[in-house]
């Protein structure tokens, strides 16, 4: 007979859903809020008592971690859309059952102990040091992929850039630079260079020192409200960013030059 201890499924599906929730912030390239994904991270804990259910059939189990999912990507980001919103499910959703199924795979490969698996809902009576190590490490590991994976694929490509500001929207297009490490001094966000010409008429009230090969120098930037960044493999919407304008821009294919951390956020 297993023995399964309710503060310690609580506390371990809270761990996951937390590492999770950080995952899909990274896959979805959302700015994720400690306080929004504690709270999340809370419901997944909660949800986790389902394992103490029957087994359930299929269909059930199914579409009620869909539903999990729903509720808990709702608490832990923001509600932009709609197409945004089922985008974030999506990979959370995904995301768990990549892990699940990995956990399944081992469990049936080693049968460990101390692991039981119902309803789709993992339990670990371990230590809280091993739970906690091994968490980290399996986030570390998937936050070091999503980045090379990332940084290789934004390498040659050009991205669409539209910049929401008031009542108004720039577009353009940018490349990833690897030399552009601009950050805004004080909030520490990550800059876009963009044509000055494209924003006549915007006020620029921060100021970013740069240095280059050419000298050293000062470029005036604004925050807008929002940036959408769309590529080949989707679309997403920055907030902490901000965007500098230079005239010294070359003209060609593109307007402007994003810093390749606000693609890996």
């Amino acid at each position: 007979m297993n023995v399964i201890y309710i503060d310690v499924l609580f506390v371990v599906n809270f761990f996951i859903t937390f590492f999770l929730l950080l995952i899909t912030a990274k896959l979805s390239k959302r700015d994720d809020k400690m306080k929004r994904t504690v709270l999340a991270s809370f419901i997944g804990g909660a949800y986790a008592l389902v394992i103490l259910c029957e087994d359930l059939n299929y269909a059930v189990s199914f579409f009620g971690k869909l539903a999990a999912a729903c509720i808990i990507v709702l608490a832990a980001y923001k509600f932009r859309d709609f197409k945004t919103y089922v985008k974030e499910v999506c990979i959370f959703f995904f995301v768990n059952l990549l892990f699940v199924g990995i956990m399944v795979g081992l469990w049936l490969l080693f049968k460990p102990k101390g692991v039981i698996i119902n309803n789709s809902t993992v339990y670990f009576n371990v230590s809280a040091r091993v739970l906690l190590f091994s968490a980290f490490t399996a986030y570390v590991l998937s936050a070091l992929i999503i980045r090379i994976y990332n940084s290789k694929a934004s390498a040659k490509e050009l991205y669409s850039v539209t910049v929401f500001k008031s009542n108004s929207k720039i577009r353009f297009f940018a490349f990833a630079d690897s030399g552009n490490n601009l950050k805004e001094p004080f909030s520490d966000y990550p800059v876009i260079i963009a044509q000055k010409e494209l924003f006549g008429g915007i006020d620029c009230r921060r100021a970013i020192p740069f240095s280059s090969i050419g000298g050293e120098g000062v470029l005036f930037a604004f925050k807008p409200d929002r940036v959408e960044i769309s590529s080949s493999a989707g679309s997403t919407v920055v907030e902490n960013v901000y965007v500098a304008l230079s005239d010294r821009m070359k003209k060609g294919e593109y307007q402007g030059i994003l810093n390749p951390k606000i693609l890996n956020i």
